[in-house]
């Protein structure tokens, strides 16, 4: 009733404007019902229960080193495979049956793709063995994990056997008051809390839902205490986030936070909680276009690429927080990254990004970050003015689980040319920081065995076995690359591809090509 309240004086309006008549109280109570109940049928199916387990006692992963492929469990072939098991035993695994649910764990999930793809928390099926998806009308199938990204919290799981009429939850139009932009999502917000949540006796069917408000937004919780890597390593130390009232249980992650039009505005996340109790905040990552941008990644099956700049702000108690009148200080770029590409020198301060106001530290990275590698942005500068940056990508060396990755060209495979340069920052060698090198991509991975491991053998420099990953590949057959989505697309369905490979750790006036012939 306390939230119910806070619509009347909007649903009085609305009623007036159109019948010229002032509603009762009554009548208004239920249009506020009626609302409701429309989100609950809307996006209640869309709502999932997500068990995990992190058993050792299953079978051999079916993906083998495949961390995200973890297939189903059969427990009477359980049972014909082990013989000396108990049927208690078997029965404990089954992640299909409810009544096990409490001896491994819960969280949610909600639908995201009609084909079988759940959207929840990162940390919810962080080192899991086995997941099964519970939906409404007693349905249910175990999954894998399709994508997953540590550095945002975010997982997709693929269904393996979905169930016919399923159906995707909608994304609301979230605009923060963070961005300066036309704000949709702020403080006092009526929100609807929806989840399908497990509760010992009661059968899991329909998700349960409560109704609250957004009772705050953050531009970040600065749960990093101000220094700067470890900002960038994690969503929960730069990235806005809602801050609600709406309560169902004591804390649950991967549940819906509605509009009361039933989309969503945010996925409730237990990870930043930094107290304990009733009266502890109740968080959710908001999902505005940055974080729907790689969701749509991780639908993909894809790694996120986080994007980067390439630059160091002040650091020390009087340089934090990093917020400057007229925008962030930059006390270093570094000499190979994207920025120093455009132009931007030491000393310069970023004003604007893609036209939005940056006072912060956080606020870039959350600008950034969501943009993703490879994409375009306009910098403004004091110094340097208006210039155009290709993102490069962050080495975070947060875990990631992709399932569709490139395949791999004679057993090489690449990453962004930015990854070398940040392997270049912590680098003993002044070289790699002071000569500058053309555009391309670095060496990633070499199978063992495979051709590509073979041609490197023949290219009498120890440095491509201990330090692979600082040669930079410049092109491709003779063409220019300098994105891996540009070098797979040179490589693709080619018999022979030859590669040029420069070393920038040698100084500009002694450098040399190699080529090296694959296969």
């Amino acid at each position: 009733m306390r939230y119910a309240a806070l619509a009347l004086p909007l649903l009085l309006a609305a009623s007036v404007a159109l019948t010229g008549q002032e509603p009762t109280s009554g009548e208004l109570l239920r249009a506020v019902e009626r609302q409701l109940q429309a989100a609950h049928a809307g996006a209640g199916p869309s709502v999932a229960c997500v068990v995990v387990s992190r058993s050792d006692q299953y079978p051999p992963k079916p993906g083998g080193d495949a961390p995200g492929r973890l297939g189903g469990f059969d427990p009477k072939q359980y049972l014909k495979d082990n013989p000396q098991a108990k049927p208690a035993v078997a029965n404990a695994l089954d992640l299909s049956d409810v009544r096990t649910i409490s001896d491994h764990g819960f969280a949610c999930g909600v639908v995201v793709d009609e084909k079988g793809l759940i959207l929840t928390p990162y940390h919810v099926v962080d080192g899991a063995t086995k997941i099964y998806v519970h939906l409404s009308g007693h349905a249910g199938s175990y999954a894998d994990i399709h994508a997953a990204d540590a550095r945002t919290d975010l997982a997709v799981l693929r269904l393996l056997d979905p169930p016919p009429g399923l159906r995707a939850i909608k994304f609301a139009d979230v605009k923060l008051p963070t961005d300066r932009a036309r704000t949709t999502v702020a403080p006092g917000k009526l929100a609807v809390l929806m989840a399908n949540a497990f509760v010992p006796g009661v059968r899991l069917n329909r998700p349960s839902a409560a109704l609250g408000s957004v009772t705050n937004v953050h531009a970040s919780l600065n749960l990093a205490g101000g220094k700067e890597v470890q900002r960038s390593t994690s969503y929960y130390y730069y990235g806005p986030l809602l801050e609600h009232d709406a309560k169902l249980n004591a804390g649950i992650s991967g549940a819906a936070l509605l509009n009361l039009d039933g989309e969503l505005i945010g996925l409730t996340t237990t990870a930043p909680v930094l107290s304990q109790g009733e009266k502890a905040p109740d968080y959710a990552l908001p999902m505005d276009d940055r974080l729907q941008r790689i969701v749509a990644v991780l639908c993909r099956g894809e790694e996120v690429e986080a994007g980067y700049l390439g630059v160091q702000i002040p650091n020390g108690p009087d340089a934090l927080p990093n917020m400057a009148p007229n925008g962030v200080a930059l006390s270093w770029v570094l000499p190979l990254g994207p920025l120093a590409l455009a132009g931007v020198r030491d000393r310069d301060t970023i004003t604007h990004i893609n036209g939005a106001r940056i006072r912060r530290y956080e606020e870039l990275l959350t600008h950034i970050s969501g943009a993703l590698a490879g994409s375009k942005v306009t910098i403004t500068t004091v110094q340097a003015g208006e210039v155009t940056v290709t993102l490069g990508k962050l080495q975070h060396g947060q875990p990631f689980i992709a399932s569709a990755r490139p395949a791999a060209v004679f057993g090489l495979r690449v990453d962004h040319g930015s990854m070398l340069a940040q392997l270049a920052q912590n680098s003993a060698n002044p070289q790699i920081l002071s000569e500058g090198v053309p555009p391309g991509v670095t060496i990633q991975e070499v199978a063992a065995e495979s051709p590509a491991a073979a041609a490197f053998k023949k290219i009498e420099d120890q440095k491509l076995s201990d330090a692979t990953k600082r040669w930079l590949i410049t092109h491709v057959n003779g063409a220019a690359v300098a994105t891996p989505r540009e070098f797979y697309a040179a490589a693709k369905d080619q018999k022979s591809v030859k590669l040029t490979l420069i070393d920038p750790t040698e100084a500009r006036a002694a450098r040399k090509a190699r080529e090296v012939t694959l296969p």
